[in-house]
């Protein structure tokens, strides 16, 4: 029963956005769907919740996860403006994820470990994620070895 809840709320998360699971890979949407159910089954053992509970809102994060992947953001923007809010959350996870400022068990951390290597990836979202990355290899001006300099103007 999980494992069909898990597909069928994902399936209708996915759909909000006209995607369906079949625009991934047959071997994506596999792994995608086995780490949401480990995801959901962990969470819900962990505060002692029922399944359906917790399943909405991680399957909706990634399911915005995947249609931030898949579309990018201004695609997104563009035909979906009210979901603002929650392409500005994917946009933010990733640049948290690409600074090494995200929890291990965060659930968009694991659709980006999928999809961001991805054919299917779309070429904004590896743009902003390659920019994040020079971003958080880049030292701060200002600063060496974790010390205070003073910036000369």
């Amino acid at each position: 029963m999980e494992k069909g809840l898990v597909r069928r709320l994902l399936c209708n998360h996915l759909a909000s956005v006209s995607l369906a699971l079949n625009d991934l890979e047959a071997s994506v949407s596999k792994e995608i769907l086995q780490v949401l159910h480990r995801q959901v089954t962990a969470i819900a053992r962990k505060y002692n919740e029922p399944v359906p509970v917790v399943s909405d809102s991680i399957v909706s994060s990634a399911a915005w996860g995947i249609a931030y992947c898949l579309l990018g953001p201004s695609r997104l923007l563009d035909v979906y403006p009210e979901f603002k809010d929650r392409t500005e959350e994917a946009e933010m996870e990733l640049l948290l994820r690409e600074s090494g400022e995200t929890a291990e068990n965060n659930i968009y951390q694991k659709i980006y470990t999928i999809l961001l290597d991805s054919p299917q990836c779309h070429p904004e979202v590896r743009g902003l994620r390659n920019q994040a990355r020079l971003a958080a290899a880049t030292p701060a001006r200002g600063l060496h070895r974790n010390h205070a300099i003073p910036l000369r103007g």
